[in-house]
């Protein structure tokens, strides 16, 4: 290919290093430039670690690029086409911001935003755009859920009764997540996974109901919720758990129980991934999944896009926003102890 898309990547913690790792295999693109104010994590002497087998293996070692230690100086590089975004929540509008202002295509980590009047700042500001911009929602892109997403669309196992989703680590420390001013806490920067692809997969709840308690970054970082939809319409059961208080050495999972009323999809990542369906009068059946992470398939979704001339999902965005809503809906409740209806 002639003219590759050229990429600048500004933040180089586990998530940046992940993509950086992604763009390397996809042949369309070109990683032109990065941004870290780490000056080791830009020579290669120091690299962030993560928490997912597959994350973060490469590194700048070797790496034909620019490097700035200040990101705002690398949206000022005419050449680059695409901004990856991966500094922290705090930062996020701000460095979409001044990328859409430079006519620059966006990838922004999750969540989209540290508020959600800044969430909704982005969603304006991309709709203002003639360029792409893309919410880093990786679970949507994730083969175990995107087989349950497709369950619950197409009934194949009958109606949905009941979903379950739990994400357990312990804390992943550092100055960004010992701040739950920058981070938001686990209840943001962890559960905000399965919020949102309740989200994805449902719609918007009516309300929530959580319980949950502070943990080392001063904010709520164990999380219990329930998603209430209008009974009427016999929506499942749906909740999620979410935490980073395990103690040191715990590692980290995730999972999900979805029971329909044909059968039940139990998916587990610990230190190997298994998705198992069960039906009655039937052996238990391992599902086989596609081989790969979300993150692959949602930088390569985003690539294409562009290369195709495709417009910016602003479903994706629109939802991506709303997640945030839902989340400060849910902080509402666990230091109300109440039901809290969701504002949009």
């Amino acid at each position: 290919m002639a003219n590759k898309l050229k990429v600048g990547i500004i933040g180089l913690g586990s998530m940046g290093s992940t993509h950086l790792d992604i763009y390397s295999k996809i042949k369309e693109v070109e990683v032109i430039a990065i941004a870290d104010s780490i000056q080791s994590r830009l020579d290669g002497s120091s690299k962030a670690e993560g928490n997912i087998s597959g994350q973060a293996e490469g590194g700048v070692t070797g790496l034909s690029a620019i490097k700035y230690l200040d990101g705002m100086e690398l949206i000022e590089n005419p050449d680059i086409d695409v901004v990856d975004i991966c500094v922290g929540t705090d930062l996020h509008f701000t460095f979409v911001e001044a990328a859409l202002s430079k006519g620059k295509h966006v990838l922004v980590e999750k969540p989209l935003a540290r508020t959600y009047d800044e969430a909704k700042q982005i969603i304006q500001l991309a709709e203002q755009s003639s360029t792409y911009v893309m919410s880093a929602m990786c679970l949507r892109y994730w083969p175990a859920w995107v087989f349950l997403k497709e369950a619950i669309d197409s009934n194949a196992y009958g109606k949905c009764l009941s979903l379950n989703f739990k994400r357990q680590t312990s804390f992943p420390g550092g100055a960004f997540y010992s701040d739950h001013n920058q981070c938001g806490g686990a209840l943001l920067d962890l559960h905000v996974h399965d919020t949102d692809f309740v989200n994805y997969c449902l719609g918007l709840p009516e309300a929530v109901f959580s319980q949950g308690y502070k943990g080392p970054s001063g904010g709520i970082d164990h999380i219990a919720t329930h998603y209430i939809y209008n009974q009427s319409d016999l929506s499942p059961l749906v909740s999620s758990e979410g935490s980073w208080t395990m103690q040191e050495g715990y590692g980290f999972n995730m999972s999900y129980t979805a029971n329909f009323e044909n059968g039940t999809l139990s998916y587990l990542l610990e230190q190997d991934e298994t998705l198992k369906l069960f039906r009655s009068g039937s052996e238990p059946e391992s599902i086989n999944l596609k081989e790969g992470m979300g993150y692959e398939f949602e930088i390569r979704t985003f690539v294409d896009e562009i290369l195709s001339g495709n417009s910016t999902n602003h479903d994706l965005l629109r939802q991506a926003s709303e997640t945030v809503a839902i989340i400060e809906a849910e902080k509402t409740s666990i230091e109300t102890c109440s039901l809290v209806s969701i504002k949009i």
